[in-house]
């Protein structure tokens, strides 16, 4: 997975208070971000989006496999395009 596709949790000041944001990557590209005054709920957060995460892009490369078994996946324009 893309290193920008990962969600990622730092430690940011803000008004002299410190806080917690995790930034989380959106399937039509961008991030969300989350921000946490608790560390320990910051964290389960986190914990929580990096499962979810990978319950998704296990789901779609299984469903990419089973389209190129059964037939159903588009070609690439390379072997599709007409000369």
């Amino acid at each position: 997975m893309p290193r920008k596709a990962l969600p990622r949790l730092r430690q940011v000041t803000i008004k002299d208070q410190r806080f917690w944001q995790i930034s989380i990557p959106q399937p039509q590209g961008g991030r969300r971000l989350r921000t946490f005054k608790d560390k320990a709920i910051a964290q389960q957060f986190f914990a929580a989006v990096q499962k979810e995460i990978t319950r998704l892009s296990s789901s779609a490369i299984e469903a990419e496999a089973r389209a190129m078994v059964l037939g159903t996946a588009p070609l690439s324009n390379k072997r599709t395009a007409k000369s």
